[in-house]
Formats: C-alpha cells, structure tokens, sequence
C-alpha cells in the first residue's frame, strides 16, 4: 500500500476494507478557499470605542475594593443600556440560575470557554452583549507575526508553510518521540505507517508541500503531529532539538495554525479523507493546551460527520478474511473510538452529545501493536492502544448516565442514577484495569510509556468520578444530603492533585489534562475552604495542595490552562485568606463576572496597544510574592482513588433543584 496514498471513501465495512489507495491529492485538487472580511469600519470604530472605555474603567479600579468577594468593573456600569426596571424584573429562580450557572464557569474559564444557561444568555440584548462566544484564548503580550509572514487560507501560505518545517534530522526527532511518547494517549494514527509517510516524504519528495503528488490533509496531520511533541515535550528534550524558549511556544501556536490552514486549504469538510480525521484527532492533544477549545470542539464534532460519511462507524466487529485489510480497519476503529472518547467526555459543556451507541456497530480496536500483522494480544499486554481502549470503556458509562438524568423528574431519582454509576466506576477502576496498568513491577521489556500511562489513569479515573458528581458538587457544600459527594469529590481532587507532584517529579511528556484536571481538582479544594469542614477533613492540606498546584503550573510557558489557572486558584485563595475581613460569604456569581470582565479588558488592551509599548497589567495579575510550598510524601500504592467512603442509604432529603458548579472535562477527554 502507498503510505502516500489518498485513502478512499467507507461507504461501509466491505467498501471500507476493499478501498485501494489512489493518486495523492494536488494542492489545486484540494480547493482554495477565498479569503473574506472579518468586519466593517463601523464596527471597528464601535470596538474601539468599546475599548478606550474599558481602558478608562480600568485605570479607576481596584481589585476587589469592597466587602463583595468580587466587585464589577464600572466599565459595565458606563457600557449598559439596560433600563434599571429590566434589572430589578428578574424572577427568584431566574436569579437562582444564573449563580448556579456562574459557578461552572470558574472551571470553563481556565480552558477559555464558557457555558452560556441558556439562548437567551448568549443572544441578550443587541445593545448590551455580543451575539457570540468569547473564541478561543489568545497568548497575551505575544508579538504579532510581520504581516509578510502570516498565515492565510489561500495558495499564497504554501511558501510560508514551506519554510515552518524543521529540517529533515530535527523533523524526524519530533516524529519519533510523537510515536513513541504520545501515540499511546491519543491512538489517531498508525505509527509505523505514518513514519513511513514521512519517510517517502523526506527522499522521494523531498520534503517539498507544493509536491503535486502531496496531499495537503497529510501535510496537516504532519504539523498536528509536530504541534504535539512541541507543545508536550519536556523542556530538556526539545532544547535536546536546539529549541529555546521562547521559540518552543512560538513553534507550537504555529505548528498548529499550520495544520488548521492545511485543512482549509484541502476543503476537508468536503474532500473526505481520513488524514483530516487523523489529523484533528491529533490536534486535541495540543489544542486545550494552546488556547483552542472553542474553535477544536467544532472540528471534533466536523470529523464525526466525516467519520460517518467514510463508513467508520459500521466497521462491526473484528472480521479475518482475505477480502479484509487488518490495518486499515484498525485504523478507522481506532479513530472512531477515540472520536467517541472526546464526544462523551464533553457532555458537560452542552449537557447532550453526537454520538449515540444504537447508531453505530463499530467495536474497539484490538490490543495490537503497530505491525502488519496486527496481531491481537492479551488486555495485559501494554500497546500503543492499551489506555485508549480502558479510556473507552469509562467514557462509555457518561451517556448512558446523561441519558438516566435527563428522563428522571426529582433530584431524589438523579441522585441515585450518581450513586449507581459512583459504583460503576469504582468497579471499573478496581477490577477491570488491565494489569499492565496497575501499581505492579514492571517489566523491563515494556514500552517506556507504561507509567505514564499509569499516571494518566489515575488522574482521569479520578476526574471522572467527579464528573458524574458534578450535579450535586455545589450543593453538597452546605445540604448534607449530599455529603458522600463532598467527600467523594475531595478525596478525588486531592488523588489528582498528589499525582501532579508526583509526575513533575519524573521525565515524561506534558499532557494537557494534567494541567486541567490540576486546575479542577484545586478549584474543588479552594471551594471546599470556603465552607464549613467535614469532620475528619483537614482543611489546611487542601490549601497546601491547591498552593502546590500554583507553583506547579505557574512552571508552564505553553499551556494557556495553565496560565489562567494559576490567576483564578490566586484569587480564590486570596478571597479565602481575606474572608474574615467581610461579613458576607462568597459571591461566586461576582466573582465569574469580575474575572471575565477583566479577561476582556486584558485582551482587548493587549490587542491595540502597539509592539513597543509595556504591556498593560490587569488587575488579575499574579502576587508579587510566593513562596515555594513544601512537597507532602506520596503513598507507592495507592488503592483507593476517590477515599475509602461507604455508599449512602437511598433515603436522603432533598432541597430545590440546582445546577451544577463545576464541569470538569473540557472538549476532549481525557
């Protein structure tokens, strides 16, 4: 099979298995898109008008002044055109809502995303809110590539494209340690196959994109692939490349917009391929990272529709036959499973999700390694596909409880479909784990992996067991109905948060759920400070755990999770360390306001100051001072991830119904 070949369409399994490769795509063949207005002066004008208030507020406003835990921008004040008769009309539950609502979002705004209540939330008044999302986040103080050297969707970037590749020694590093380090998390391409790609690539074609016989979707998966070694690579191995900081952020942001224009420039949302598929698979290793979740969770839901058209979810299950091909099947069973991992993990963003188990009859991919044979091994076995299949398996259990609460009436029946699952996972987590995934030796011929992968359990499975609590993690500080949550959702916070220690201590790759399940678990830590403790709950380790996480991910020059987690776990901290000082409570509703409000001011100074100007410092700056907080010891084994905390009885009261305060997955999952 030519590595290089355009891979047909699936119309089903059998078509899918007889397709033979085709003559790669040329760029003409792949279709320019024309570029288009983003804008009218008019509405410049009004932004910058927008601006210069916001800037004006700004120079008049201090952080948090007064006894609210966070006061809003007189800039809202001056902007609104609300009448005060709108303001004062709104309804007790309406109310109730939106700081329940608010309360989410603490998580969402350290990914740069939002989750907006409801229609009418996003859409508001023309006068006094945008009819859009806030996109994706963007790295602030940032020079601004030359205009010479920006990337455009049309013929003209292929140049410039060109000239992004690293030469052929460094490029094949970048691809080697992607297949040895990363391809075991995410699983969305055939190692050896691609590395053989890449290879033909760099000899027959001589690492030339405006090749004819180049296809632009592969090209796309190669600077997909590279954006994840750069934006996952340890510090050490990529100045083992000769990339310095801060050339290895740059190289990331651009690796990645590279890929996106690849796409676009090869009209992947209608040229079907399975490089495109491939290729935005890979990006959700770099995009949560880089600032992109917005913009991502739309090319996630852009390659199911893909996936379908090609036949990938009618593969069924594993056939052996001599009108099959092995390896292109296991391809598109991997992609299909791991276009489902990120489907259902995301179900808190939108509370629905795409793809639904009675529409597809594809199963799992074999436990394999990445040879022509494919052989399957036993589930002890650690491969390229080992995590990814037990990641499907827990992924599995979130629709089905989306379904369950969806269809249950009262908050006594949705608290039991929670109870049901807790124990679905603890079941999954305890007894179903394959051995090579456990806290055992290892063996000396295992892939260098293996215990990253390890880590990588734990803190997902953790994550998880918080995530089907999420209804009720809000509520849970102050009803004791909820209690088991409570303490379910600490004890699993603070496995996440050990777990973080524990890997800055070692040599692997940065993945990015390390840096949001971090954020996470230390906002459930923070939160928990705010409330009355548990009786056999130590409060002052929760704040040394969440300080441990500030100074772990303040350590960050890549990840915008990072960046923005560090400012709100600051802040939190901080209201907490002052509360003694206001006689109200927290006012999470304000706070969620205050923090976006000044993320708009930051970023809407950051982007008409000019190059040479010092960069504008917002109020949410980080303290000036931190001391390095003292590391706790680790257990070696740890056999309970989430606290050894019995079941409750089904009789438990219930107060009136409330959303949740926190959801902890992302586009993605995990």
């Amino acid at each position: 099979m030519n590595p290089l070949a355009r891979r047909k369409r699936l119309a089903c399994a059998e078509s899918y298995s007889r397709a033979t490769a085709a003559s790669p795509q040329t760029p003409q063949q792949n279709g320019f898109r024309p570029t288009e207005l983003t804008g009218t002066l008019a509405a410049c004008l009004s932004e910058l008008q927008a601006t210069l208030q916001a800037v004006k507020a700004h120079e008049s406003t201090n952080v948090i002044s007064n006894e609210n835990a966070a006061a809003l921008s007189p800039a809202q004040e001056e902007t609104s055109t609300r009448a005060p008769s709108e303001e004062e009309d709104i309804s007790p539950d309406r109310e109730t809502d939106e700081v329940e609502d608010a309360a989410t979002i603490l998580e969402f705004l350290a990914w740069g995303r939002r989750k907006v209540p409801d229609f009418d939330g996003l859409v508001g008044n023309p006068n006094y809110a945008p009819a859009q999302s806030p996109g994706d986040v963007s790295l602030l103080n940032s020079p601004a590539d030359p205009p010479q050297l920006r990337f455009t969707d049309d013929p003209s970037s292929i140049p410039l494209l060109q000239l992004l590749l690293p030469e052929p020694p460094t490029l094949l590093r970048m691809v080697n340690y992607h297949c040895e380090c990363l391809l075991w998390y995410h699983s969305a391409f055939h190692g050896r196959i691609f590395l053989e790609e890449v290879d033909r690539f760099l000899k027959q074609h001589h690492g030339r994109i405006d090749d004819q016989q180049i296809d632009l979707q592969w090209v796309a998966l190669l600077f997909a692939v590279l954006a994840g070694t750069m934006t996952c690579a340890p510090r050490p191995v990529s100045t083992s490349w000769g990339i310095e900081d801060p050339e290895r952020t740059n190289l990331a942001h651009r690796f990645f917009k590279a890929a996106l224009v690849c796409l676009n420039l090869a009209d992947f949302t209608a040229r079907h391929s399975l490089y495109g598929i491939e290729c935005i698979a890979t990006m959700t290793i770099s995009a949560h990272l880089l600032g992109h979740s917005n913009s991502h969770s739309v090319k996630l839901a852009s390659a199911v529709r893909i996936a379908q058209s090609l036949g990938m979810h009618r593969l069924g299950e594993e056939i052996d036959g001599p009108t099959t091909n092995p390896v292109r099947r296991e391809i598109g069973r991997r992609l299909w499973t791991e276009l489902c991992i990120q489907d259902w993990f995301s179900i808190p963003f939108s509370e629905s999700y795409l793809i639904h188990r009675r529409d597809y009859n594809t199963g799992k991919p074999r436990n394999c390694m990445d040879d022509i044979e494919m052989t399957p091994l036993p589930d002890n076995v650690p491969t390229p596909v080992t995590y990814h299949r037990f990641l499907y398996d827990i992924a599995a259990l979130m629709p089905q409880l989306q379904d369950d609460i969806s269809v249950s009436h009262t908050l006594y029946a949705k608290y039991e479909h929670v109870i049901r699952y807790d124990a679905k996972m603890r079941t999954l987590a305890s007894k179903h784990v394959p051995s090579c995934l456990r806290n055992t030796t290892l063996e000396p011929s295992w892939p260098r992996y293996v215990p990253w992968a390890r880590h990588c359990l734990t803190i997902s499975s953790a994550h998880k067991i918080i995530m089907i609590h999420r209804k009720f993690l809000w509520s849970s500080f102050t009803n004791p109905a909820f209690t088991f949550t409570r303490k379910t959702c600490i004890a699993a916070a603070k496995t996440i948060t050990r777990e973080q220690k524990q890997l800055v201590k070692e040599d692997g790759p940065v993945l990015w759920i390390y840096h949001a399940f971090s954020v996470a678990a230390s906002i459930i830590l923070c939160l928990d400070l705010f409330f009355q403790p548990l009786p056999d709950c130590d409060q002052g380790e929760n704040r040394e755990l969440a300080q441990d996480m500030i100074e772990i991910l303040s350590q960050s020059e890549t990840s915008m999770i990072a960046m923005r987690g560090v400012k709100i776990l600051r802040l939190l901290l901080n209201l907490e360390q002052d509360r003694g000082k206001r006689s109200s409570g927290l006012d999470i509703r304000g706070l969620v306001k205050y923090i976006c409000e000044n993320e708009a001011l930051a970023s809407r100074a950051d982007e008409w100051q000019s190059a040479d100007e010092p960069p504008v410092t917002g109020p949410l700056s980080p303290m000036s001072t931190m001391q390095p907080p003292g590391y706790l010891s680790r257990e070696p084994h740890t056999e309970e991830l989430y606290g050894n905390i019995p079941l409750p009885n089904s009789r438990f009261g219930v107060p009136d119904s409330l959303e949740d305060i926190l959801l902890l997955v992302q586009n993605g999952g995990a």
